[in-house]
């Protein structure tokens, strides 16, 4: 997403009523989602109910996408030296 699209749904959030922006909130801590997320799947399901769905979206928490970037450049540094070039 770029950056004035996350701006402008952050200023969204500042235009709910408390109750909509607490719910918005507490669903993305449970689901580990950044609420400008949150908001641009709900509008998302809102046009097309077929498209998207919250049970089908599967975000990784930011400790996996650690592991995974280290586990890429581990497996990166490998065929590098495996094939002679040197690791950036």
């Amino acid at each position: 997403m770029q950056r004035t699209e996350t701006n402008s749904l952050k200023n969204i959030l500042d235009y709910l009523p408390e109750r909509i922006r607490q719910a918005i909130e507490e669903y993305s801590k449970q689901n580990q989602l950044s609420p400008e997320l949150v908001i641009e799947l709900a509008i998302a399901q809102f046009l097309d109910v077929d498209s998207v769905t919250f049970d089908d979206c599967q975000i990784d928490s930011p400790g996996v996408l650690r592991e995974q970037n280290k586990i890429l450049k581990i497996q990166l540094a490998a065929i590098q030296t495996k094939s002679g070039l040197s690791a950036e």
